[in-house]
């Protein structure tokens, strides 16, 4: 692991001398969460995108303003989902920004705020990537069989987070198989068989206007 040197964490050395931001540089570039070690640097873009270009999670030592940064945080976030924690309010809220990160890994739905127009592509491409983002989704969604069907095929663990109603309607589709046991554990899921099982009509309507809930 390459670690930052005492004379680089000193701000005047940093600042002033050109060769020991260079060592910093290479050290980010190994080593994104160093940038820990050079608060004096959290501010420097240059070496804040080294840092997150190589571990994601580094944007949590980034200062306010680049945490703020569309071009650091979409780095961060195309590196590892889960950088979205740290971005910015804003950005948290900016469709791109959530769609780079869940798309990366779909867990990072939690830290998202999306827009309403746009919070069911999102949600689907977090439960494409992660089936268990289900969990963080709008509660209409996960009364929407069509996104819990798209998410208990990634991870049939997944189902535990859909509405009552759907985990009943679920159920009765596999054949009356118990799906939760006293805990809550799964003890059998449906297959990639049971839309066709539920027959279309009964997916369309449950959810043909799932795009457009208001949430």
């Amino acid at each position: 692991m390459h670690e930052v040197s005492a004379e680089m964490k000193s701000p005047r050395g940093m600042v002033s001398d050109e060769s020991s931001r260079s060592g910093v540089l290479v050290a980010l570039q190994n080593n994104g969460q160093a940038l820990q070690q050079v608060p004096a640097f959290k501010d420097d873009k240059e070496l804040v995108l080294a840092a997150v270009r190589q571990q994601g999670l580094a944007l949590q030592h980034a200062s306010p303003v680049l945490q703020a940064d569309v071009e650091v945080v979409l780095a961060a976030v195309k590196q590892n989902g889960l950088a979205l924690r740290s971005a910015s309010r804003t950005l948290r809220s900016d469709d791109g920004i959530i769609l780079a990160a869940v798309m990366q890994n779909g867990l990072a739905l939690e830290h998202a705020r999306p827009s309403t127009c746009n919070g069911w592509a999102i949600t689907v491409a977090a439960v494409m990537q992660c089936g268990s983002a289900l969990q963080f989704a709008p509660s209409p969604l996960k009364d929407c069989i069509e996104l819990v069907l798209l998410a208990v095929q990634q991870e049939p663990a997944a189902l535990q987070h859909a509405s009552l109603r759907v985990r009943n309607l679920l159920s009765a589709a596999i054949g009356g198989t118990e799906i939760f046991g006293d805990s809550d554990e799964v003890l059998a899921s449906p297959t990639e068989s049971t839309a066709s099982e539920l027959g279309s009509d009964a997916i369309e309507s449950s959810d043909e206007s799932c795009a457009e809930l208001d949430f």
